[in-house]
Order: C-alpha cells, then sequence, then structure tokens
C-alpha cells in the first residue's frame, strides 16, 4: 500500500477507505438487488373448509419496493397434515377436525394463512 501512497499524503485514506468500503460489499454475501422481503399469502385471514374438500392457497412474493417477484420457488408447509395437509403447489387439504398454519417460504422469508377445518352434520350422518 505505500507504494500506491507515496508522494500523495490525502491519497493514502481514501486508498483505505476505498479497500474497506469494497470489502464491506463483497464479503461473499452480496445483497441481490431483487431479494425477497416479503410472502403474503392468500386468502388472508381464516379460511374454513369441511374435511375431504379443499382449497388453493397462493404466495405473493415481493421486493423491499413491493414490487411482485416471479420465478421464485416457493416451500408449502403445513404445522399439522393430520389436520390440513398441503401440496407442493399451495392446494390444501382438510384431512381432519382443528385449526392448522400454513406456511410459504421463499428464500428464508415467510407468510402464513390459518385454516380451520369442520365436519358438517350431514358428513356425520353419511348423507
Amino acid at each position: 500500500m505505500q507504494s500506491l501512497t507515496k508522494g500523495r499524503p490525502g491519497l493514502r485514506g481514501s486508498v483505505v477507505l476505498g479497500m474497506a468500503l469494497g470489502l464491506a460489499c463483497c464479503d461473499g454475501s452480496p445483497t441481490q438487488p431483487n431479494a425477497v422481503a416479503s410472502v403474503e399469502v392468500s386468502p388472508p385471514g381464516e379460511t374454513v373448509i369441511e374435511v375431504g374438500h379443499t382449497v388453493q392457497l397462493t404466495a405473493t412474493i415481493k421486493d423491499a419496493a413491493g414490487n411482485v417477484l416471479t420465478e421464485r420457488t416457493i416451500t408449502w408447509s403445513s404445522d399439522d397434515d393430520l389436520i390440513a395437509a398441503v401440496s407442493g403447489t399451495g392446494l390444501v387439504t382438510g384431512e381432519g377436525v382443528g385449526n392448522a398454519t400454513i406456511t410459504a417460504t421463499s428464500e428464508g422469508r415467510s407468510g402464513t394463512a390459518s385454516v380451520m377445518v369442520v365436519i358438517t352434520q350431514g358428513f356425520l350422518l353419511g348423507g
């Protein structure tokens, strides 16, 4: 570094600062310009379905500016597959009576939806 700044007293601090900034921005984990900032699952609120029925959930992926991002991988999961199972496309099937939380995750960010699974009286009576 001495050879870069020799004879230029004010330049030494600039070179050091420039190198530090370069290292700070390039530490192996650069911020992507369109990184996922949020995942919104629809429909919002609690969804009620009957045992044996299905409902399609969707996930909207957005960046920090609120722009919708496409072509991102979304992973779906249920906190209780015995109540509500979810496919890789967000299709939820009512398996048993109760409440479950369905989560959509993309690039480390998640959004959730609540599902209540019920049995109708007709189902209990067999008709």
